[in-house]
């Protein structure tokens, strides 16, 4: 059957045969009692594999497991991103490496630049342990952490916030100083095999999420998923990015929307937290789930249960939520920016498909003025707004996002202390020329030309050789 999987043509059902085989793996080893046959590590080693599930890297052994390299996958995968936040090295993309290696070969996992390293030569060997610390089992965590908002050096306020997907991760959130949770991606609770968390589970997670995020609150994004979960699962669709995933899904499967809706609304008793409904494409989409988050409200109170009212957020990734962001803006709390999927939506570009990667194009000029429109849009409504994905937790864009009016990031927690630094050390002022100059481009060529010299000029100290992200640097 699974063989099957590998002849068809389209690539997000063709992918679905790996998520069938972890399925197929997972019942066997339920049924036979022996758990996850998992390589039971003694020493460190990197994993090399076609592909990982999200789900396979939570299992990890993190004492042992030190780096991370794929033959698939993109930047902004979902894998790619449950690994940073671990604090692993990981590169993907890789193509034929899996066909290249064997167990016991010696490999260099070189994240910043990413690249790896096949059976690397004594001197090369030599110069990464002297040049690179090795990897710990989880992200470094500071001595002294600096906790709280950061100002630029024109005295702009800056709120770095994290984003988590594990009950893992809910410790970075104190360990790495960050303004509580910005977001948590709860898809995690659906990833458990052969069945769907109950309300009472959601509910116990939540509460604890509330608790790691401290005065500072977290926001939970509604289960942002497609037709693989839920009662149509054998109902495959032709194009499932474009398909009934996110809010659609939730309408369209209100029992488990209202599940966590009340699981939330009741967590939300322990301290500040707030929900986001994810892929917004208009007004009628946050009016329906509205409602349905009203009905709850209802329902718990002639319950007399315990709860309390949250604030509800937009996604805004994808052109349609762009282009009526102002009027969008008018029926939410809040905004959420997420940049990996406004790229992909943007540009109809897969995130996750190494075969186009060179079309993902983070500074795209396109991407760049529905970054810019939608910041507006808050502005114009006076509505908080959050930029979260890869751009936040990334440094240079970080900058560019500042110099465009963002002053909340989310970003993954091992990240915070240094975006921190660097935003420290720069004046807003100067952000803000840059950026203006860079909306004013017509391709990703000249914006990231632009940035490279800009950068290079403005902040020589704070981003040397090699710690420009991958595509400025290849501009060298």
């Amino acid at each position: 059957m699974l063989s099957i999987y590998t002849h068809i043509n389209d690539e997000y059902l063709r992918e679905r045969g790996s998520d069938i085989e972890d399925v197929i793996q997972r019942l066997l080893a339920n049924l036979t009692g022996e758990g996850p046959k998992y390589p039971n590590l003694s020493e460190d080693a990197v994993i090399v594999s076609r592909d990982l599930l999200p789900s396979t890297i939570a299992e990890f052994d993190l004492n042992h497991v030190k780096a991370i390299a794929t033959d698939a996958g993109g930047w902004t995968s979902h894998m790619a991103i449950i690994a940073r936040g671990l604090g692993l090295p990981t590169v993907v993309g890789l193509r034929d490496f899996y066909q290249r290696t064997r167990t016991g070969d010696q490999i260099i996992v070189d994240a910043r630049s990413g690249e790896v390293i096949l059976h690397p030569a004594e001197p090369t060997l030599g110069e990464y342990q002297t040049t690179v610390h090795p990897p710990a089992p989880a992200p470094a965590v500071p001595h002294e952490v600096d906790c709280g908002p950061v100002r630029t050096l024109d005295g702009v306020q800056i709120s770095l916030r994290a984003n988590v997907e594990l009950p893992a991760e809910f410790q970075a959130v104190r360990d790495f100083g960050a303004c509580g949770v910005g977001l948590f991606r709860s898809e995690f609770l659906l990833s458990r095999p052969g069945m769907m968390s109950s309300e009472e589970e959601q509910y116990e997670t939540y509460k604890s999420l509330v608790e790691a995020a401290g005065d500072y609150g977290a926001i939970v994004r509604l289960f942002d998923v497609g037709g693989e979960v839920g009662p149509d699962v054998k109902e495959r669709e032709r194009n499932p990015a474009l398909g009934l995933r996110a809010v659609r899904f939730n309408l369209r499967n209100k029992p488990i929307m209202r599940a966590q809706v009340r699981a939330i609304l009741r967590a939300a008793t322990a301290g500040p937290l707030s929900l986001v409904i994810p892929m917004i494409g208009d007004v009628a989409d946050v009016r329906h789930a509205k409602k349905v988050i009203d009905d709850e409200l209802e329902r718990l109170e002639n319950e007399s249960a315990s709860f309390s009212k949250v604030q509800i957020g937009a996604m805004i990734e994808i052109p349609s939520a762009v282009l009526t962001a102002e009027h969008i803006a008018g029926e939410v709390d809040f905004f959420e920016l997420g940049t990996n999927d406004l790229v992909q939506y943007t540009l109809a570009v897969d995130r996750g498909n190494d075969k186009v990667s060179d079309w993902f194009r983070t500074l795209h000029p396109a991407v760049l003025y529905g970054i810019n429109r939608t910041l507006q849009a808050a502005r114009d409504a006076s509505i908080p707004i959050i930029v979260c994905g890869e751009m936040a937790s990334t440094p240079a864009y970080a900058v560019l996002l500042i110099g465009m009016g963002a002053n909340d990031l989310s970003m993954i927690p091992a990240m915070i202390p240094r975006v921190r630094a660097v935003l420290s050390q720069i004046k807003a002022a100067d952000a803000r020329d840059v950026a203006s100059r860079c909306l004013k481009l017509a391709t990703a060529d000249e914006v990231e030309e632009l940035v490279r010299e800009e950068f290079k000029s403005r902040w020589p100290d704070l981003f040397p050789p090699n710690t420009l992200p991958k595509a400025l640097e290849n501009l060298q």
